[in-house]
């Protein structure tokens, strides 16, 4: 859970980025509607889950030890006797990660539930002593003196408020003009568009990043807003709009609602309504903002491997051996390959064998039990025979070049990385006034992308390379399997001993 946080907090930052520097060409290319479009490609990440690419084992290369001896035996004995070291505060409290993230969603909790009790106040302050003058469908049209321009808001009871002197100040055709923007907003789904993005700032309140691209959105947002009235009315209604926006402008605006009152965005707003692209370069857009999302949200999404056993085949399921425990007190038997289950099987000293959970003379066993406990070991030497070193080695060298070719991937895409921070760093600096209007400091904005930076170049790739091959040694596990086998010789000579006991007391 902790690697997909963490990779979708860099690949959202660095998608919110892209946006950030193409949404001006995009709009003034394509349309604001196109431009608004831009931001579904971080959010479409934000609902990306980990893609798992599951691996087989090679066969029998998971080697586990299945004997035992008296010593290592005694060692969870002698472990109990230990008084485990006092726990610190931190320790109690789960440790710096759960710590960390009682604190981040703490936070963001607050900072949501704030800003609804805001809202909320507002919104019953707007609708006090407001008087309805009409409905669209199920949106209520009211009349009151604490807006100073239309304004949309409520998601489930849908509202559109407009000014007491609504009907004195717009002209006819402009309140036309300004009540089809806000009833854009209601049909469009932008309201809860708003809810959508300001949850997920409330979920990045850290990041000055994810403020200065809220802010963004809202504007473009509300530039789509505008080119979507446009496109319905006839290219001579622009400068009627236009003006109606201009009257409109008051500077208030609530945090889930949708106005036309923005004054800081005013010339801006105006001046992307000089952009008028034809239908085709509009669907031309609306197709590569789709595309760009089919192919980031895979290069970007992220990875994780599943290690899985393959099937064993058909007709195999036998009845191995369990470990043997010490043949005598100064002889420890090897441990045998974990090629099938194992059968609760252990031979001691004194010629007693414990099967299936019962303690019992060898010379007590039946003909039968004797026989299947033979077959077992018989089964569990053919099925370390099928044990390919070479194949295991073979896979092995594979698996080194395959991390070899990772590595100079990682290397080339760190390299585009820091192209692209570059020039962020450019637009920010560009920007730098309008970021400090917002509130916002330009250095701790550039700062914040630096850090994600630098947090992606500390992964040493390398190191992680050479420890996920070092757990799959050629060496290691011929090794193991040498002492499998040997532990099978072994148990196989105490057997026949027994036998020859028995045989020569009758």
């Amino acid at each position: 859970m902790t690697d997909w946080l963490l990779g979708t907090l860099f690949a959202t930052s660095g998608l919110v980025v892209l946006v950030l520097l193409i949404r001006e060409p995009v709009r003034r290319a394509f349309g604001a509607r196109v431009a608004y479009g831009l931001w579904l490609i971080p959010a479409a990440r934000l609902l990306m889950p980990t893609l798992t690419q599951t691996v087989e084992r090679p066969v029998g290369a998971a080697v586990s030890p299945q004997m035992f001896s008296s010593q290592s035996m005694a060692e969870p004995l002698l472990l109990s006797s230990v008084t485990p070291p006092e726990q610190s505060l931190i320790e109690q409290a789960g440790g710096w990660p759960t710590i960390l993230m009682v604190l981040w969603l703490g936070v963001a909790a607050g900072l949501f539930a704030a800003r609804i009790l805001a809202f909320r106040a507002q919104r019953a302050a707007i609708l006090e002593n407001a008087t309805e003058i009409g409905r669209v469908g199920s949106i209520r049209l009211v009349q009151t003196r604490e807006v100073s321009g239309p304004l949309a808001f409520g998601i489930f009871d849908r509202v559109i408020a407009v000014p007491a002197d609504f009907e004195s100040v717009f002209a006819p055709h402009e309140r036309r003009l300004a009540l089809e923007h806000e009833l854009a907003h209601h049909r469009s789904g932008d309201l809860i568009a708003n809810l959508f993005a300001f949850t997920l700032l409330c979920l990045q309140w850290f990041n000055p990043l994810a403020w200065f691209a809220h802010a963004a959105f809202r504007f473009d947002q509300e530039a789509a807003c505008d080119a979507r009235v446009l496109d319905k009315n006839e290219g001579s209604n622009r400068a009627d709009y236009g003006r109606a926006i201009a009257k409109a402008t008051s500077g208030r605006a609530l945090l889930f609602a949708s106005a036309l009152d923005s004054r800081t965005t005013l010339h801006r707003r105006l001046k992307s309504m000089l952009s008028n692209p034809t239908a085709g370069r509009r669907l031309t857009g609306r197709v590569m903002v789709l595309a760009t999302i089919a192919v980031v949200l895979p290069l970007t999404a992220t990875q994780a491997i599943q290690y899985v056993d393959p099937p064993a085949p058909a007709g195999d399921s036998v009845a191995p051996v369990a470990p043997a425990a010490p043949v005598n007190p100064t002889t420890t038997v090897a441990p045998v390959a974990q090629v099938a289950v194992v059968k609760p099987l252990a031979i001691h000293e004194h010629g007693t064998v414990m099967i299936n959970g019962h303690e019992k003379d060898w010379k007590d066993l039946t003909a039968a039990e004797k026989a299947e406990i033979r077959r077992s070991l018989d089964e569990a030497r053919a099925e370390i025979a099928k044990v390919n070193s070479e194949e295991i080695h073979r896979n092995v060298q594979e698996a080194m070049q395959e991390a070899r070719l990772n590595q100079d991937e990682f290397r080339r895409e760190m390299a585009e990385a820091r192209a692209e921070v570059d020039q962020a760093m450019r637009e920010i600096d560009a920007h730098s006034a309008e970021l400090r209007r917002a509130g916002q400091d330009p250095e701790q904005v550039k700062a914040t992308v630096r850090a994600s930076l630098k947090a992606v170049e500390a992964i040493d790739v390398e190191k992680i390379t050479r420890e996920a091959m070092a757990s799959v040694d050629p060496k290691v596990m011929e090794s193991a399997m040498r002492a499998a086998q040997e532990g099978l010789r072994n148990a196989e000579a105490e057997l026949d001993r027994l036998d020859r006991e028995l045989d020569r007391a009758d």
